[in-house]
């Protein structure tokens, strides 16, 4: 079998098949298609909760497009009073950069029109206060959160 050369990469080493920098350009088109296509997605859902758009999800949070972290319960309860939705809890461990800790997780759960199913969530922090919001409320076993 004879090797071949790319004219668009005559440096590139000869190949059989595929030409090593024809697929690198390949694969980072992809990769920006993604990332933009994820960046559009993230701002569609954004808006649809009323919320302003920030770019990309902030993975260090545990966001994705379609999961989206509020930084409290008392901003969780009021797009929950703007979009509605399913409301849950559930333990989780977090890591910081020291320690592990377990955490009560409200996640609201809601199929948004154009996007299909969303979750937003936030952490349930006691110093916030926040037990009388109808989000809280909603929480079908609210012994989760302990008094």
């Amino acid at each position: 079998m004879r090797l071949q050369t790319c004219k668009r990469h005559p440096h590139a080493a000869p190949f059989m098949a595929t030409c090593s920098g024809c697929a690198q350009e390949l694969y980072d088109i992809e990769q920006a298609n993604r990332a933009r296509a994820e960046a559009e997605l993230s701002a569609k859902v954004r808006k649809a909760l009323g919320l302003p758009s920030h770019g990309q999800p902030i993975r260090e949070a545990g966001e994705t497009a379609v999961r989206v972290c509020m930084w409290d319960q008392v901003e969780l309860n009021t797009v929950y009073e703007r979009v509605g939705g399913t409301v849950t809890t559930r333990t989780v461990q977090r890591t910081g950069s020291c320690s592990t800790w377990a955490a009560t997780e409200i996640t609201v759960a809601v199929d948004l029109p154009g996007v299909g199913r969303v979750e937003v969530f936030t952490d349930w922090y006691e110093e916030c206060g926040g037990r009388d919001l109808p989000l809280m409320q909603a929480i079908p076993d609210a012994k989760l959160i302990a008094a």
